[in-house]
């Protein structure tokens, strides 16, 4: 009760905030610990799993080195495989949960046997060979390496080159000494104590190995032999285990900590070699762990004590914050929408902001591309940026307006001069505008408009010239009926009529290809519709004596759109007879395949290059001399394909030919009328 009435004194308006902080700080303590102590179980959990898909059908893992490295690990009389690292081992066993038995071999067997998978783990000095087949947990104890001689020799350490020196087979010792010392001859044998034997015989000068075996061998022949100056290395032991064994390092590793943190390798050493201590324990991180979580607890108080005092503020300069990132992603909205894409740049010509347009037309992300040179979002569109201002050209002239073209697209770019006031900045706005279909069109209309008076004076000029070739034809007709004729003047009569026939036919043909029709979709006959088009090209075919084939059968028919069928012909066939030299061949073959109409207009020509094809399809693309061809023609036969929902597809070489084909959506269904015309 006296301890309530204490803390009723205490807490007031003014030690509110402190009690305040005082319970957050015992919740996040709590909480903490809570969640620690979850995720331990979950990781124990997990860890088990891990282990089953290793352990093997017998339930157990093995672990393996040699039989006669006493007091590390060996085969005592009583037929116990024993020693201190046997002794780690069981720790670490019990520590997994998991049964680990010992089972011992000579050194280099339990090598192969750990490299095919027949044994689990075995205890190693980490080194780059051996990572090539085995993975390693984390060092577990440190352990140094010697050289014993015969006590009267004169050797020392400067001297391992001029040895002959006794080592275990597979062991480290043998690759440090061929790196350090490679003059020095190795002999190799299955363990130390068949090393010190032929040491004895004087069949070698040395024996290397790992301290704690070698002092312990060399003890039973009291003074006979000794220890050179120095120890040959230092160096770290893990727990070895195949390549395939990956997953379980974290889980042994963890082990290994929790082994070493409740000072079992101290233990285990007192037990085996007393006060000296040959395996040197190596640092663990978890103490510092230990003491930099105190740390940061309460450097959390701290912090939770500021917080408070701060709470206030922190919530007006968030809500602040937030109104100000609601009107900034507003204003982002804003400018991603403009329908120009946009691209701000600074004097140092970084990038400081582009809308999505832009960054699209790019291919990239706005996260990409801040700070970045403006020539990462400008280079993707159009090889010519370097003519845009501010990028200035050699003789300092300043464009703030450029048309590029780009694949099929035609863009004006402009760019305008910005200063920013609050930073006294210069910057500078990029906007683009595809143009593409108003260059089009504006070509076009050029080009109706001229088609249109032609078409108007063609007409005009049919008429007048029907009104003779009727007074031409009557007058024939009235001579022809005179019965003095001679067989002469009969023929020459005959001559004179043909020759209307053949004028009012080529009249008959101009009218009907300038007839104006609408989009509807007609009945169309390859063979009747378009044999009068081809007939237009008769005078340039005969100038130049060049082969028309027009290969047809007669009754091929569908729906489609005459006036784009009109374009699409006509600019084939001009395209065709400018590629073909004098003398040449040009065949136009049409035929239907299932349920499409294939239309080919093939040439003998001078060909197209490889490069130039995938270009001959954009707009005012020209492999033709200035001023002879606008570079729209097939543009023109492309975009009508497309609007017949048709594909088209061109073969070329250079020096052989072109073949352009076409292939149309065949809308008819068999036994549907022939009739209909242009």
């Amino acid at each position: 009760m006296e301890i309530i009435r204490i803390l009723k004194r205490l807490y007031n308006k003014e030690n509110r905030k402190f009690f305040l902080c005082i319970v957050i700080t015992l919740f996040m303590v709590s909480a903490f610990l809570f969640i620690s102590s979850k995720q331990m179980q979950m990781t124990r959990g997990k860890d088990y799993h891990t282990m089953q898909k290793y352990i093997g059908k017998d339930g157990y893992f093995v672990y393996g080195s040699n039989s006669n490295a006493q007091p590390l690990r060996y085969l005592d009389v009583d037929g116990v495989y024993k020693g201190a690292v046997v002794d780690y081992v069981t720790q670490i066993s019990l520590e997994l949960g998991a049964d680990i038995r010992t089972e011992p071999y000579t050194w280099n067997t339990a090598i192969e046997k750990l490299k095919s998978g027949e044994i689990d783990f075995c205890d190693m000095h980490i080194s780059k060979e051996r990572k090539e087949d085995f993975v390693f947990t984390d060092p577990i104890y440190n352990l140094s390496s010697v050289v014993a001689v015969k006590s009267d020799s004169i050797y020392e350490y400067k001297d391992i080159n001029l040895m002959k020196i006794a080592t275990e087979r597979g062991d480290y010792a043998n690759t440090f000494l061929k790196h350090e010392f490679p003059y020095a001859e190795l002999v190799k044998v299955d363990n130390l104590l068949d090393a010190v034997d032929l040491l004895e015989s004087g069949k070698v000068d040395a024996v290397v190995g790992d301290e704690p075996i070698v002092l312990n061998i060399i003890r039973k022949y009291h003074d006979k032999y000794r220890i050179i100056d120095r120890d040959l290395y230092e160096e770290p032991v893990a727990i070895a285990m195949p390549k395939s064994y990956a997953e379980l390092v974290p889980i042994i590793n963890h082990a290994i900590r929790t082994v070493n943190d409740k000072g079992q390798l101290e233990k285990i050493q007192q037990k085996w070699f007393g006060i000296s201590t040959p395996m040197k324990g190596v640092r663990t991180e978890m103490k510092y762990v230990k003491v930099a979580l105190i740390f940061i607890l309460g450097l959390m108080i701290l912090i939770g004590l500021i917080s408070l005092n701060n709470y206030s503020l922190k919530r007006l300069v968030c809500t602040r914050t937030k109104e100000l990132e609601i009107s900034r992603n507003e204003l982002q909205l804003i400018f991603d929408n403009i329908p120009a894409d946009i691209l701000f740049i600074n004097e140092e010509q970084k990038i400081l902001n582009a809308n999505e347009g832009i960054l699209m037309r790019a291919g990239l992300k706005i996260e990409d591309c801040i700070g970045r040179p403006s020539k990462l979002i400008l280079e993707q569109i159009t090889s010519e940026y370097r003519e845009l201002f501010p990028f200035n050209k050699d003789d300092g002239e300043k464009k703030t307006r450029i048309q590029v073209k780009s694949g099929k697209e035609i863009y004006e770019i402009q760019s305008y001069d910005i200063v920013d006031s609050s930073k006294d900045e210069q910057m500078y706005l990029i906007t683009m505008k595809d143009i593409t279909l108003d260059e089009i069109n504006k070509i076009n209309l050029l080009q109706s408009s001229k088609m249109i008076a032609i078409g108007q004076l063609a007409a005009g000029m049919a008429h007048q010239i029907r009104n003779p070739l009727s007074v031409i034809r009557m007058h024939t007709y009235m001579l022809s009926a005179n019965e003095h004729l001679d067989t002469s003047a009969e023929k020459s009569l005959k001559y004179i009529d043909d020759s209307i026939q053949v004028a009012g036919k080529i009249i008959d043909n101009v009218l009907k290809f300038w007839q104006i029709s609408n989009d509807q979709m007609t009945y169309v006959n390859m063979k009747k519709d378009f044999e009068g088009m081809i007939d237009l090209f008769e005078d340039v075919l005969l100038s130049r004596s060049i082969i028309l084939k027009f290969e047809c059968d007669d009754d091929l028919g569908f729906n489609s759109n005459i006036e784009s069928l009109k374009h699409i012909f006509i600019n084939l066939l001009t395209n065709s007879i400018d590629a073909t030299e004098d003398g040449g061949m040009i065949v136009l073959h049409s035929e239907k395949v299932g349920n499409e109409i294939i239309i080919s207009c093939t040439d003998n020509g001078c060909g197209i290059k490889d490069e130039e094809v995938e270009n001959l399809f954009n707009p005012f693309f020209t492999t033709k001399e200035p001023g002879k061809g606008t570079g729209l023609g097939m543009f023109i036969v492309y975009t009508e394909v497309e609007k017949l929902k048709g594909r088209i597809a061109v073969e070329s070489k250079v020096g052989i030919g072109t073949k352009i084909t076409l292939t149309l959506p065949c809308l008819i269904e068999e036994g549907e009328s022939n009739e209909g015309n242009i």
